[in-house]
């Protein structure tokens, strides 16, 4: 029998609360009054916020970039470069509240798809006409996960995406992008089990649940962020909080994930939420600790067959880095956006309280 998990209650003073709640950022702020508050989606200060999305702040500022109402970056490629293309700012945007009823985002995700949907199920690298055009499990995931919050949940094309997910689930539980993989992978398993966990949200089918169960587990078992079969941790930067994520991995990532999915008392969570605990700031805030830098020049090193660069997987620690780096937030400051999140998921925990209650009029 699992054991409740064991962490102390979560207080988030009037402060932080009215930091979240600042009018210039209408992402963060709407994600605080409705998920974190709770406040109705019909509350007129609710509404207002939700419609400024897009039209300032980080969304407006991605958005800004967009060419000719479709693209970033690259008019033929929505992968590559790393991290400017279309498909990595469509994935920040759908975390911002960004949705398919905003005409810009229609056109860029039906360019997407275009290029780059698979008809027989699952999401390429690639773009069509390419002799390698293929699904891959990690572009996938994100692209269901993403396209379903914006609004594409029933689209045949995310469904089929989505069964083709579920189909290349192995007997661990897991994912894993390599072909030869017989174990799942962190970084392979996480966006497939993110893509469940939102479709799901939408419409629980038959299927869906028992995928969802056995991708929770091999992330349980390991503890969110360590070796099945010692105590070491798989790779320390499972331990800095990030955002973007892109197709990587940390240990806030799996607790937002596994939490949304409805996981609760299970006391293989402890290790990763005594973490994130440790992690809070003496303000109550939490820092973004990294941010991943993408390509330094736009066009491969070796024609389209260049889908990864090694700095791709640098790391921004401090301060801003390069323009192709999607960035919401200062690196090694507090986050507004590592601070939501870690406090949604000790909501979700049962351990978080506000010490300023009806906030909002």
């Amino acid at each position: 029998m699992q054991q409740q998990v064991e962490v102390q209650r979560v207080a988030a003073s009037k402060p932080v609360i009215d930091w979240l709640l600042e009018e210039n950022e209408p992402s963060a702020r709407y994600g605080a009054l409705v998920a974190l508050l709770d406040q109705e989606e019909n509350d007129p200060v609710v509404r207002k916020t939700r419609e400024l999305i897009g039209l300032k702040g980080w969304a407006a500022k991605i958005l800004e970039k967009q060419k000719e109402e479709t693209y970033w970056d690259n008019p033929r490629n929505c992968y590559m470069p790393k991290f400017s293309a279309s498909s990595w700012q469509l994935l920040v945007l759908a975390d911002l509240g960004v949705s398919s009823k905003d005409a810009r985002i229609a056109k860029a995700v039906e360019h997407f798809l275009e290029l780059h949907c698979v008809e027989s199920g699952g999401i390429s690298m690639r773009p069509k006409g390419h002799p390698r055009f293929e699904p891959h499990i990690c572009l996938t995931g994100n692209t269901v996960r993403a396209l379903a919050r914006m609004g594409y949940s029933e689209d045949d094309r995310i469904l089929k995406s989505l069964d083709w997910l579920i189909a290349k689930q192995l007997p661990d539980g897991g994912w894993n992008c390599a072909p030869p993989g017989k174990h799942g992978s962190f970084m392979s398993s996480v966006q497939p089990l993110w893509a469940l966990s939102e479709m799901m949200s939408h419409d629980a089918r038959r299927g869906w649940e028992e995928s969802a169960r056995r991708g929770s587990e091999f992330l349980l078992k390991h503890r969110v962020f360590k070796s099945d079969r010692d105590d070491s941790v798989i790779l320390l930067d499972f331990l800095r909080l990030h955002y973007p994520l892109h197709y990587s991995y940390d240990f806030l990532h799996g607790l937002r994930v596994l939490t949304e999915l409805g996981v609760k008392k299970d006391q293989r969570l402890n290790e990763a939420v005594s973490l994130l605990l440790e992690k809070r700031l003496p303000d109550g805030k939490w820092p973004l600790e990294g941010v991943y830098r993408g390509w330094r020049h736009p066009n491969p090193m070796h024609g389209e067959e260049t889908n990864s660069r090694p700095e791709e997987r640098e790391l921004i620690t401090e301060g801003w880095g390069p323009e192709r780096a999607i960035q919401l937030e200062e690196a090694g400051k507090p986050s507004k956006w590592i601070t939501l999140q870690a406090l949604l998921v000790l909501k979700k925990l049962g351990k978080f309280s506000t010490e300023a209650p009806d906030i909002v009029r």
